[in-house]
């Protein structure tokens, strides 16, 4: 898909744009079920703080030939590179459960933020999309977002002490509800004041792009319904992360660098009919 001038003017001007029903109830499907096959094991799984419920999935492209082909969807790819004006990478792959009842919010924070002091991605030249895996409702913990807060650029914080008795804290405490860098209330309020609030809802095959430096949150779901969303980090190739200190592990912070080239339109459809033929 080819964004057209007043999308991305308006792209630009929010920092983030909602595309209802981009993908197919059958394109959604094999996600779902992609989704539902993954070895459980995974280095990449954070939990929210209850220990059962499943948090967050990190770098499940590495090991999914499906998960890998649609970070090259051309209906993905094509806009960002519009938008960014540039060839891009996979900077990161996850999938956000926020499961019916236990999952867990995310405070008010910037993406950039953590890529900026966790793996010194010099620039703010990135762009997330999410899919939504479920219809997203007023009910499940849309995401909250305060549309045109890229504009004022990245927001200078401290992180929270992290507890470095706790294993695996190190690269977990930039994911778990206790969000290492969060922004604070009086930030918050000024910001909404100023730009109002928006929390896009819609049908499964939903997308929505957006900035890293978007101030954004989601409340915890107390509702029956599950919001799993696939959220997908891409970066221009002339910003890459400056090698400092120990880097955050690959299953969060990718090392391929190499401009991704975009599939076909069908990539996902065409997967399963080969799988059925083998």
């Amino acid at each position: 898909m080819e964004l057209s001038e007043k999308l991305i003017h308006k792209y630009e001007e929010d920092g983030l744009l909602f595309l209802p029903e981009y993908f197919s109830d059958r394109e959604i499907s094999i996600l779902q079920n992609e989704l539902s096959h993954l070895p459980e094991d995974a280095p990449g799984k954070v939990l929210e703080n209850n220990k059962k419920t499943v948090r967050a999935l990190h770098g499940c492209h590495e090991y999914s030939e499906i998960f890998k082909s649609v970070v090259r969807h051309p209906r993905l790819l094509k806009p960002v590179m519009q938008i960014l004006k540039k060839s891009v990478y996979l900077y990161q792959f996850k999938v956000n459960m926020k499961a019916a009842f236990t999952g867990d919010s995310w405070p008010w924070h910037q993406d950039y933020t953590f890529w900026s002091k966790e793996d010194y991605l010099p620039t703010s030249e990135a762009i997330s999309v999410s899919i939504f895996l479920d219809e997203v409702n007023h009910f499940n913990s849309p995401i909250y977002f305060i549309p045109g807060s890229h504009k004022g650029g990245l927001i200078d914080i401290e992180g929270q002490m992290e507890d470095r008795s706790k294993k695996g804290t190190d690269w977990e405490a930039s994911f778990s509800a206790n969000l290492k860098y969060c922004l604070d209330c009086t930030t918050v309020t000024q910001m909404v004041k100023k730009r109002g609030m928006l929390a896009p809802v819609g049908s499964k095959g939903s997308v929505i792009l957006f900035h890293s430096n978007i101030a954004h949150a989601s409340t915890p779901n107390i509702s029956p319904y599950d919001r799993r969303q696939i959220i997908i980090s891409y970066s221009s190739i002339k910003n890459i992360p400056i090698p400092k200190n120990q880097p955050r592990p690959a299953f969060l912070v990718c090392r391929d660098y190499n401009p991704l080239q975009p599939e076909k339109d069908d990539v996902l459809l065409s997967l399963i009919y080969d799988t059925i033929n083998c």
